[in-house]
């Protein structure tokens, strides 16, 4: 069959698929302390790497007195609450939702109180004011050396060394973790209504089901280059809901969630909870957020379900690092993980600052050569290079990592599949690897000129490099990308379709299946970059737009939605496939059919958790001439339920004020909108 349709929508762009650092990907800088941690009354104030005391002087401490009883929202937003019943004084003025700890039923001990000896890092309670003024940077500190030589001092055994009693302050930490009302596991389960195979067991997990045909992985086919157990990771030992969650994980988060261009569920189902289960702080960084998915599918979810495990995380995190702790790859994937965490909340500039702290792990463990030698590091520097990718897309400045680094990989993957030939996840592993090679080149060349790094001529000679390196990047995959196995012709079960729709999601031969799948985000990402590469061209060297971005943008929408309502597409799918509508947005006519359309498609992936900032909707809202969407993306509130609103006003209410130009020119998306003029198309 002729499949050049399906991938070809203008002469004035190549056709193939392609890549983008996502326009979702990491960012860069200074770290969040996180919301206040909820699990224990008794709490000192965060200490930074040196050690010092968070706030600027004890008097500040002095304004408020600790306590134990003040509402979550109160604590979250890290303020003073009157603890007024049934709703204190702060959140009735802000509409806020007002819920306090369950009283406790039985008394404790002294034996039972936390230990002195291993204090928490939390969140003082303070103005706003102070709140912003006050934060408590994700610092690298260098790890103290070991007193004994030649004995290896491993974070995760460190980290229980360290408490006064092993044994039973973990056993007491895990009794008191949750101070809040969470709902019963069984409700849980009734709620989400996961069903599981009678011979599966609750500790024996098994990973999410695959869509469609399956190829072997050539890292299956090598297996002495990964130390990782092939088995699933067992986690019996682990509380209730902790096993709940890991298991919601494991049959209902997939790589797209944490966008992964290829098919890494062996890496997020088992290397990742594999080493979780031996580093506290990376196991509540999982557990909660699978918990934040789990919430958000219940009707009655709510922000404690799943922020109390991101507190954990944070403030163990803390302690490690402020305590000296040998730093590991356990951390790092820790780090990551809360950068992750960050996105989904839509709270960029924390983000950041686990993105700088991640740069700096990532450099101490590994070079260039070495983090390509096993499946963990490779997945290690496919995580963090979306994230500063990302960074570099939205504040239009280069990348913390070097040009090595992608270049690197790029050449790692390009040898496999050369190795390797009738692998299709090793092809397809080049070409992803391949583009993100072209996408970083494209950032820095741009990056270059605004500083007066180069000459508009040398940017020219440049660009003409990486303009034909963009059209050409598709020829790697040959023949593959037409293979009628891997190409959706049936529609067949999909809901009908809208007569308003802006494009035809159900055109034969538009989407790829089984181990292509992922190619259909790989054209996302392709589609995004060319797309900005055009426009920002034109802008450069004083030409007119070509027509053919709009027709680039329709084509991205079209791969959107034909992910969206497929059948048999992959859980996470619609949020992997999301990357370029916000490029696709900017260049879409400005008519009430096509803003109609993008809205309910953003409405849409904030309501599966991806929260977009503020900043996008204030731009949309001036673009679009509708100021009404910088409260919600439809009208009337529809599709705004109360888990994401509560979400919403949190990351609002908690998001600090930029530290530096990258972070201002992150959080304001300067690499995006900066010099975009639509004019009235």
């Amino acid at each position: 069959m002729d499949f050049a349709p399906a991938c070809q929508v203008s002469t004035t762009y190549p056709l193939d698929t392609g890549l983008f650092p996502d326009p979702q990907m990491g960012l860069p800088l200074n770290a969040p302390s996180g919301p206040e941690p909820v699990d224990d009354g008794h709490q000192t104030a965060p200490q930074t790497a040196t050690g010092s005391s968070r706030t600027a002087s004890g008097a500040e401490h002095a304004k408020h007195r600790r306590t134990r009883s003040g509402c979550y929202t109160c604590r979250q937003r890290r303020v003073k609450c009157d603890e007024a019943r049934p709703m204190c004084e702060r959140c009735a003025k802000g509409s806020r939702e007002c819920t306090y700890p369950e009283p406790k039923t039985k008394s404790r001990s002294r034996g039972s109180k936390s230990d002195p000896a291993k204090p928490t890092p939390a969140i003082s309670e303070e103005s706003d004011s102070e709140e912003r003024d006050n934060r408590t940077e994700l610092r690298i500190q260098s790890p103290t050396v070991p007193k004994a030589a030649g004995k290896p001092a491993h974070t995760e055994s460190r980290s229980r060394r360290n408490s006064r009693s092993k044994g039973a302050a973990s056993r007491r930490q895990r009794a008191e973790s949750y101070k809040h009302p969470i709902p019963s596991i069984e409700q849980t389960k009734q709620d989400l209504e996961i069903r599981k195979s009678p011979e599966i067991e609750e500790s024996s997990p098994l990973s999410a089901p695959q869509t469609g045909l399956r190829s072997p992985r050539y890292g299956d086919n090598l297996t002495p280059e990964c130390s990782m157990s092939p088995e699933k990771p067992s986690f019996s030992h682990l509380p209730q809901d902790q096993r709940f969650y890991l298991n919601y994980l494991l049959t209902n988060v997939t790589y797209h969630h944490y966008f992964f261009r290829n098919n890494a569920n062996h890496f997020v189902h088992n290397i990742l909870i594999e080493r979780a289960l031996s580093y506290e702080p990376l196991l509540h960084a999982v557990v909660g957020f699978a918990a934040y998915h789990a919430t958000l599918e219940r009707s009655n979810g709510k922000i404690q379900d799943f922020l109390s495990y991101y507190n954990k995380s944070v403030s163990l995190l803390l302690q490690a690092l402020t305590s000296g702790q040998k730093h590991s790859e356990a951390m790092l994937l820790t780090i990551l993980q809360l950068a992750a965490f960050e996105e989904y909340l839509g709270d960029w500039v924390n983000l950041i600052g686990h993105q700088k702290a991640a740069h700096s792990m990532l450099i101490e463990f590994y070079t260039v050569e070495s983090i390509m030698e096993n499946e963990l590091g490779r997945n290690i520097l496919a995580w963090y290079s979306r994230f500063d990718l990302f960074v570099g897309f939205m504040s239009g400045y280069e990348t913390v990592l070097g040009r090595e680094w992608f270049e690197a990989k790029e050449r790692f993957h390009r040898e496999r599949a050369q190795q390797y030939p009738e692998d299709i996840d090793a092809r397809i592993e080049a070409a992803i690897a391949s583009h993100r090679f072209i996408a970083l080149d494209m950032a820095l060349l741009f990056a270059k000129l605004k500083v007066g790094g180069i000459t508009l001529s040398e940017f020219q000679t440049g660009n003409e490099v990486v303009t034909a390196r963009i059209r050409n990047w598709g020829q790697s995959l040959g023949d593959l990308l037409t293979d009628e196995r891997y190409i959706v012709t049936s529609f067949e079960g999909a809901p009908k379709q809208d007569e308003d729709d802006i494009v035809d999601p159900y055109r034969p031969g538009g989407l790829f299946r089984g181990p292509l799948f992922p190619m259909n985000f790989v054209l996302v990402d392709w589609l995004g970059t060319n797309i900005m590469h055009t426009y920002q061209t034109a802008l450069i060297t004083g030409r007119p737009a070509p027509p053919g971005l709009l027709e680039m943008a329709l084509d991205l929408c079209r791969v959107f939605e034909s992910v969206e309502y497929w059948p048999e597409s992959d859980k996470g799918s619609i949020l992997q496939a999301q990357a370029g509508l916000g490029i696709a947005a900017l260049f879409l006519p400005k008519d009430e059919r096509h803003t109609m359309w993008i809205r309910r498609k953003l409405a849409k992936i904030e309501g599966q958790g991806y929260t977009y900032p503020p900043t996008l909707r204030e731009k949309m809202a001036v673009l679009w001439g509708m100021p009404d969407i910088r409260h919600w993306w439809l009208p009337n509130d529809e599709g705004y339920s109360p888990i994401v609103r509560a979400i919403r006003s949190f990351t609002e209410d908690r998001t600090p004020q930029p530290a530096g130009q990258p972070t201002e020119a992150v959080r304001t998306m300067k690499g995006l909108f900066n010099n975009l003029n639509f004019g009235d198309s």
